[in-house]
């Protein structure tokens, strides 16, 4: 055989047991990343969820604190949270569910008056059942109430 006939089968390219492992491992990696893709887009439910939910919590959270000292929105819950007070239902089909407690102590009128205001927001998802928020804060009675 001459030098230039092995040259020339040298050349000829990839053969076909060659093109079937590079379409092996190409699928492998492709599948890899499909995989990725829908992780990321479950794990962004959640945390699309959370956001809705802390917004809510916040939103009600400040309507309570507009409300006046006296108003029997403020009135000591005893401790325990009421029954749900709303629940909003999201556009992907998450029911978010409110509830809110508050307490207060004012055995000295001579000291500075304080309610606490907490609010519970739970919902479930795909993942999980029972999910929830609670945000706490604290309205101070102002001298003219």
């Amino acid at each position: 055989m001459s030098k230039s006939n092995r040259r020339d089968r040298n050349r000829r390219g990839l053969t076909l047991v060659e093109m079937m492992i590079a379409m092996v491992v190409l699928s492998i990696g492709l599948l890899g990343v499909a995989g990725l893709q829908a992780r990321a887009i479950t794990e962004g439910a959640g945390g699309r969820h959370l956001s809705e939910a802390s917004a809510i919590a916040r939103n009600r959270v400040e309507e309570l604190g507009r409300f006046a000292w006296g108003d029997t929105d403020l009135d000591d819950s005893g401790g325990a949270f009421n029954a749900a007070s709303a629940t909003i239902n999201s556009l992907d089909g998450i029911t978010y569910t409110v509830a809110e407690r508050v307490s207060w102590d004012d055995a000295d009128a001579n000291l500075v008056q304080i309610k606490s205001l907490e609010v519970r927001v739970t919902w479930d998802d795909e993942k999980r059942q029972g999910r929830q928020v609670l945000l706490t804060s604290a309205r101070l009675r102002e001298i003219d109430e």
